[in-house]
């Protein structure tokens, strides 16, 4: 991966740590995500500005997926901003002055800020509680009274008055436009879906991938969808759509520990060759492994395969009596045989 230029709007010289991060943004993040953060602030205290995603995850032993969502966390806590060239390669990181959350909704401007980019993650806002005045007044706007009718006919029911919040919640905390609130329950419909529960949870996906138009979740559901029955074929499953808790499974393994799809169905593959059916939660087990050992190609499994010690294959020794048959036993195995003197009954026949 290509190096990129580590910039500041801080003003400070030393390598100095923010009391604010301290207490504001350090307890509640991963500690690998705080070294990495720390780790960029000695970068600038010594003046090597130069850097690379590569060379990040070779210091702290992490894969550049790890060390590139760390990246995106720190960015959506806008504690720095990441920069892209047209062609989506990361240009640099613009480390920026911490400051209260909730007095700082917007970081601020840093030098060579690219053009909004296609996708960005962002952290999901709370759901808001609505009164029942409140979802009256949202019904009498034409464009939500009739966002919530196109709803009601593609899940076949009247919405609950929680089920017309959820929808809301859309539209006024996710800042999804009616279209595309209107193709994401087309879109779960589709897939034989109709739980808002589990709209909700693709809706919260579309935030989180930065999806703001139809025509983004159209490109990136195709995407997953690719990958979703790859995954699916290679356990030999076909003509039915990935259920929820297989869609749970599959976007932890591509999206939070960003396995390639050959590593999944490599995977994939080893489960069937174990237990001879389909097991999402033993093919999670082994890439679990997997991640925990940094695995990021074959060559890498290959590795692990050849570091487990060989168990020595000792054949069991041969029997050497016949083996009983099963059934009732007969009455001669049952005799109790006798213990005879043979020198006391020859000594009495000859006296006698």
């Amino acid at each position: 991966m290509s190096d990129f230029l580590l910039h500041t709007n801080q003003q400070q010289t030393e390598t100095s740590v923010s009391n604010i991060f301290l207490d504001e943004y350090m307890p509640a993040a991963n500690g690998a995500y705080v070294k990495i953060y720390l780790y960029l602030l000695r970068c600038i205290k010594s003046g090597q500005d130069m850097l690379s995603i590569s060379a990040i995850a070779d210091r702290f032993e992490h894969t550049e997926n790890d060390v590139h969502r760390a990246l995106v966390y720190w960015e959506k806590m806008q504690l720095l901003r990441l920069e892209y060239d047209p062609h989506r390669n990361l240009t640099g990181i613009c480390l920026l002055e911490p400051k209260h959350p909730a007095d700082s909704p917007a970081a601020a401007p840093c030098p060579l800020d690219p053009e909004p980019a296609d996708t960005v993650s962002l952290a999901a806002p709370a759901k808001a509680e609505y009164t029942a005045d409140q979802l009256a007044h949202f019904q009498e706007q034409k464009e939500i009274h009739q966002l919530l009718f196109i709803c009601e006919q593609y899940l076949g029911k009247t919405l609950s008055p929680t089920e017309i919040s959820t929808i809301l919640y859309f539209y006024e905390s996710l800042s999804f436009s009616t279209d595309l609130i209107e193709y994401l329950i087309e879109y779960c419909v589709s897939k034989n879906h109709k739980s808002l529960r589990y709209i909700e949870s693709v809706a919260l996906a579309w935030h989180q991938e930065g999806y703001q138009t139809v025509t983004q979740a159209k490109k990136g559901s195709s995407v997953y969808n690719k990958s979703y029955f790859a995954v699916l074929k290679a356990f030999g499953i076909k003509g039915r759509n990935p259920v929820e808790a297989e869609i749970t499974y599959m976007n932890k393994w591509l999206k939070e520990w960003g396995f390639s799809l050959e590593l999944i169905t490599e995977a994939c593959s080893r489960t069937m060759g174990a237990i001879h059916q389909p097991s999402f939660a033993y093919t999670d087990s082994i890439l679990k492994n997997w991640h925990t050992s940094k695995v990021q190609s074959l060559q890498d499994v290959k590795a692990l395969d050849n570091q487990r010690p060989k168990k020595a294959s000792t054949p069991a020794p041969p029997s050497t009596t016949a083996p009983r048959k099963s059934g009732p036993p007969n009455r001669f195995h049952n005799f109790k045989q006798r213990d005879y003197d043979f020198s006391k009954l020859e000594e009495k026949l000859i006296n006698h």
